[in-house]
Parts: C-alpha cells; sequence; structure tokens
C-alpha cells in the first residue's frame, strides 16, 4: 500500500493557493496587489497583518506536504494555519470592514437557497468521509461518514421541495436535455451528483479505494467551483468586475479547506493512534 505521504497531498493543493493570494490583486487599478496594500498609509494594522497571514500559511502547507511528515503533526499545523487565517477577520471586524468581499455573505453562491442544510452537510460528510478514506483506508469511520452522507443527500435531493411536486434532483434531470442552454446551472448538480455515486463506494474495500476517495474530493470541489463561478458566468461582465468576488472567495475558501483538510487528517490518525 502507499505511504500516507504519497497519499495525503491536499496541503500541496491548498498551499499554492495559499500563495496565490500574495500575487492576486482585489481590483485591475494597478494599485491593489498585496504588496501595496500591506504599505499602504492608513490601513489598519491587524488588515495588514491578516494579508501577510495568507501567504505564510501557504508556506506552512507546502512545506508540510514537500517534507514527507507522517502523523498528526503535519495535519495539526495545516489546521492551525486555516484556522489562524479565519479566525482572524471573526475575531477583527475591521478586516472584512475593508475587504467585505472575503466575508460569507458575498460569495456568490447562485441558487444555494433552494438547497437545504441537510443537502449541504451530507456533500460536507462525502467530503470528510473520502479525506478518512485517503489518509486512513482501513478505518471504519471514513466509509461510514461517506456513506451516511451520499445516502442522505440521495434521500433529501430527492423529496419535494417547499412548494413544488418536484424534488430538487428531479427537477434539474428533467432539464438534461436542455444542456446546450441550461448547462450553467445543471453542472454543479452533474459534478456533484457524480461525487455522491462515487461517494457511496465508500462501503467497499478494494484496491481503487483511494482513487476513488480522491476523484469524489476532485469531483466535490470541482462542482464547488462551478456553482460559484456560475454568477461570473451568466450576466457576462468583465474580469474586472469580477475579480473582487474571486478574490474574497479565494481569501476565504483556501484557509477554510486547508482547516477542514487539516482537521479530518488529524482525527482520522488519533483514532487509529499510529502512523501507518
Amino acid at each position: 500500500m502507499a505511504s500516507e505521504p504519497s497519499r495525503v497531498a491536499y496541503d500541496k493543493f491548498w498551499g499554492p493557493l495559499l500563495l496565490l493570494c500574495a500575487a492576486v490583486p482585489v481590483r485591475l487599478d494597478g494599485e491593489s496587489y498585496p504588496w501595496q496594500l500591506v504599505v499602504r498609509p492608513g490601513l489598519p494594522l491587524t488588515v495588514k497583518a491578516w494579508l501577510a497571514a495568507l501567504p505564510l500559511a501557504g508556506v506552512v502547507a507546502v512545506v508540510a506536504g514537500l517534507s514527507g511528515a507522517r502523523g498528526r503533526g503535519r495535519h495539526l499545523a495545516n489546521f492551525l494555519a486555516g484556522v489562524l487565517c479565519l479566525a482572524l477577520p471573526i475575531a477583527l471586524p475591521a478586516i472584512w470592514t475593508a475587504f467585505p468581499e472575503a466575508s460569507p455573505a458575498r460569495l456568490p453562491l447562485g441558487d444555494i437557497g433552494s438547497v437545504g442544510w441537510v443537502m449541504l452537510l451530507s456533500l460536507l460528510a462525502i467530503y470528510a468521509g473520502s479525506g478518512m478514506r485517503i489518509v486512513r483506508p482501513a478505518q471504519v469511520p471514513g466509509q461510514a461518514v461517506g456513506a451516511l452522507g451520499a445516502l442522505l443527500l440521495g434521500v433529501f435531493a430527492f423529496l419535494p421541495s417547499e412548494g413544488s411536486e418536484q424534488s430538487f434532483a428531479l427537477a434539474r434531470i428533467l432539464r438534461m436535455p436542455e444542456w446546450n442552454t441550461r448547462w450553467r446551472e445543471l453542472l454543479p448538480f452533474v459534478l456533484f451528483g457524480s461525487a455522491a455515486t462515487l461517494g457511496t463506494l465508500n462501503l467497499i474495500r478494494s484496491r481503487l479505494e483511494v482513487p476513488v476517495a480522491k476523484l469524489t474530493r476532485v469531483l466535490l470541489i470541482a462542482g464547488l467551483l462551478a456553482w460559484l463561478a456560475v454568477p461570473f458566468l451568466s450576466d457576462g461582465g468583465t474580469l474586472g468586475a469580477h475579480l473582487p468576488q474571486a478574490w474574497g472567495a479565494l481569501h476565504l475558501l483556501a484557509p477554510l479547506f486547508l482547516a477542514l483538510d487539516g482537521a479530518i487528517g488529524c482525527v482520522a490518525v488519533t483514532i487509529t493512534r499510529s502512523s501507518e
């Protein structure tokens, strides 16, 4: 079986994205690059500290990923780095005041209001269960969490929506013949549905269990990115108009998923109390 460092690569993905935070400007005005913001007079020191914290968290993640470290220390370092970046705006409201684009309330989630919290939590359970299968393939909790999430998602996706006789999933399946004109709406559904289908395989032990778990997580991330991109693609706006939202989503989601994956890895290792 492959060693843990070769299986676990989330920090090698989220780390570079966090490093990207040091290079992406908030706006295309020539004065909004991070290094320009850090030295801008009048910007609160706490805001500057937050701007510097994200690429530093990226450095921690990249070093942890490339070091080949095993056990909970690697995952704990990633978790703490991600949590620090998330906690700063909560503890210091001046950050979201200066950059409201990075607030969760500003995420362009499209029709997320039509999806219940149970379905969102089910997607999270699939993601977490698949992560545990990658870190510790033999663990029963990883199988149970991922499979339970897939089961709940399937059940609630096909329950009739409030005020409608059709379910969330059925309504989109019936629109599939109109893919050419509705692909922006249907693409996230297809990606999430594919991830849920693969998530049911968490109950099966096989040589492909780790690749299947990795593909499940890739589809979930792709579905989230597609969901976030729908408002960008729908109104035909320019890159300059959408860049602040993309900047804010990057500064929120990259540390969030780094912390989430770090927590998943740390829990999976702690359960077994070993470094297999």
